[in-house]
Formats: C-alpha cells, sequence, structure tokens
C-alpha cells in the first residue's frame, strides 16, 4: 500500500513538472519549448552541430587562470563532460565572498522572499517557510568579479572551442544550498535528485565553489559520458531519477563526487546527469556561469528591482550558525 502510494506520488510529481515546462514554454518562448522536445536525442544535436556556424572566434587578452589549458580542458569535456580544476584566484574569491554577505539573496528563487545570509534564520520565521536555496539575482550588473569572470579570454575560448561557434552567456547564477530536512519534492525543485539539463542545442557550465565542500557540505555529483550517450528510455523521459537508477544504469565507476575548497572550479557539460548532494554540515555558495549558442531568455537571472523585497532587521546579539564566512 505504501510503495503504491510512493509511486503514485512520484508520477504525480513528473506530471507537474513537464506540465509547468509545457506551460512557461508555450508562455514565454515556444522555441525554448522545442528545443526542449528535441535536444534530447543525440542524433538531433549531431544535425544541428553540423549546419551551425563553425566559426569559432579567438580572444585575446590576459586571463585570470594563467595556467590553464583551453585545449586541455575542451578534450577533457568532450570525453568525459566534465574537468575538474579551474580554480579561482584568492583576491576574485574574496571578492565575491564580500559580496554574498553584502548583497541579500532570494529564498527558493523567488524575488518576494528577499534577506541577507547573516538574518537568514530571522528571516525564514518572517516568512514563516523554510529554505532549501537562496539565490542572488542580477548578479552581472552588481558584482564586478563576476562580470569580469564571465568576460575572461579563457572561458571565452573554452566556451567557443567546445560550442564550435561564438559563446553567448546565458546565464550567470550564485546560489546558496541550505542545511535542512527538507522533504524529496523540495529536494526536486532544488536539483538534489539526478537529472540533465537541456538549455540549448549545445551548451557548457562553468561552476565555483565559494565555501568549502566535501561530501557532507553539498557536493556536486556528475555520471561522466553521459553527455554522448544515454538509454534510450532517459532520452524519452526527463524526469528527477534515484541515485539507484542512474548507477545501475551507467556504473558507480563512472560517479564522480566532485570536493573541493573554496575557489574550487569546475567545468561541465549538464547534459550529463548531475545533482547537488544536499548539504548535511553546513551551507553551501557556488558560482555558476553558462554558455550555448543561442539565448532563450530562460536561464539569467535578471529581475527587475521593483519587484523585489528584503527582509531587514536589527541583527540580535545571539550567535547565528554562520561559521561559513
Amino acid at each position: 500500500m505504501f510503495l503504491g502510494f510512493h509511486w503514485l506520488r512520484e508520477l504525480y510529481h513528473d506530471a507537474y513538472d513537464s506540465g509547468y515546462e509545457w506551460f512557461r514554454g508555450v508562455t514565454r518562448n515556444p522555441k525554448w519549448l522545442l528545443m526542449r522536445q528535441l535536444a534530447r536525442f543525440g542524433v538531433v544535436r549531431s544535425l544541428f552541430r553540423h549546419f551551425q556556424s563553425q566559426e569559432v572566434p579567438q580572444f585575446s587578452g590576459e586571463s585570470v587562470f594563467s595556467h590553464a589549458a583551453s585545449d586541455k580542458i575542451v578534450q577533457s569535456v568532450v570525453k568525459d563532460g566534465l574537468y575538474l580544476g579551474l580554480n579561482l584566484p584568492s583576491e576574485m574569491l574574496q571578492d565575491m565572498i564580500t559580496y554574498a554577505k553584502q548583497y541579500p539573496c532570494y529564498g527558493d528563487r523567488k524575488p518576494e522572499y528577499g534577506f541577507h545570509y547573516a538574518q537568514k534564520l530571522e528571516a525564514e520565521h518572517w516568512y514563516d517557510r523554510q529554505f532549501v536555496t537562496a539565490s542572488y539575482v542580477n548578479t552581472i550588473e552588481t558584482c564586478p568579479a563576476i562580470a569580469q569572470l564571465s568576460r575572461d579570454p579563457l572561458i571565452l575560448s573554452i566556451a567557443a572551442n567546445y560550442l564550435g561557434t561564438n559563446p553567448v552567456l546565458i546565464s550567470s547564477n550564485l546560489w546558496w544550498s541550505f542545511v535542512t530536512d527538507a522533504p524529496l519534492q523540495a529536494r526536486r525543485k532544488a536539483a538534489q535528485l539526478f537529472h540533465y539539463d537541456l538549455d540549448d542545442y549545445r551548451f557548457i557550465k562553468f561552476f565555483f565553489y565559494l565555501t568549502n565542500v566535501d561530501g557532507l557540505t553539498g557536493a556536486h555529483a556528475c555520471v561522466q559520458g553521459t553527455h554522448r550517450r544515454k538509454k534510450l528510455g532517459h532520452e524519452l523521459n526527463r524526469k528527477r531519477f534515484k541515485d539507484s537508477e542512474i548507477i545501475d544504469a551507467y556504473g558507480i565507476e563512472n560517479l564522480v563526487t566532485i570536493r573541493g575548497n573554496a575557489g574550487f572550479g569546475f567545468v561541465e557539460d549538464t547534459l550529463c546527469f548531475h545533482k547537488g548532494m544536499p548539504p548535511i554540515r553546513h551551507d553551501r555558495l557556488m558560482l555558476q556561469l553558462e554558455f550555448a549558442t543561442r539565448d532563450y531568455q530562460m536561464q539569467h537571472d535578471r529581475v527587475d528591482p521593483r519587484s523585489l523585497f528584503v527582509y531587514s532587521a536589527h541583527v540580535s546579539d545571539r550567535p547565528l550558525n554562520r561559521s561559513n564566512f
């Protein structure tokens, strides 16, 4: 009886996610919706690559990643869908941390649930809800360090050579993943179950940990090689998957759990199966930059400042559990 109810609940959530995707596509961008239906299939992506512009621009200037090799990184992402070790310089890392302290974030990506990280506990009490994640908005416009990183010649070169064309920045996301006892549905929305992305026919992402991350503090997990090959059932059915379903299908040897200190970066084609592991010991702060061949205006963090609400209160003298900073 219980197993039957659990199965029906999962079916309901899968149907809800699919219905919401169709609603967003029909009301906001039908071309994005069409891409989401077609790009899951490898043959379609190959045809797209064949017909797209093959002019790869060259980028000059000094990169903040002085010892990284673009060709090596691109080769790794082509083969495995993943490259580890593109690390932020300490000064840029500190600038981003300072930004995260000074600017508000928004609970569960909702512009009406703003708060400063140091006031999270009070904000949750004020809003009468528990947040699984919180994101910053308009980061390219308000954080010079993130804007600089998005224009870095090495990052642009990696993106251009991987995409095979001029890269377009389609998103900059800076967000917290919180220690919480949230239910499964909240974890689904927070991308903490295995899934793969379809943001364009070709796309690539750059991730940077801004807090120390290990197996208990929100490590990112990726099944390498699955950007190139998937079982037909996984192409047809784009749902959130249990760990056992993915590991049984692609092998535990292909599962990479990414750990690293603050500043550690990696490059990924998130057409690979991946997920964020729920933090258990302390909150995780992560930055993501995404490049694609086309911007459907569906991934960015731009929000009209007039629509934002930020909880603000005097921080009391009692200590808060904010050891990350």
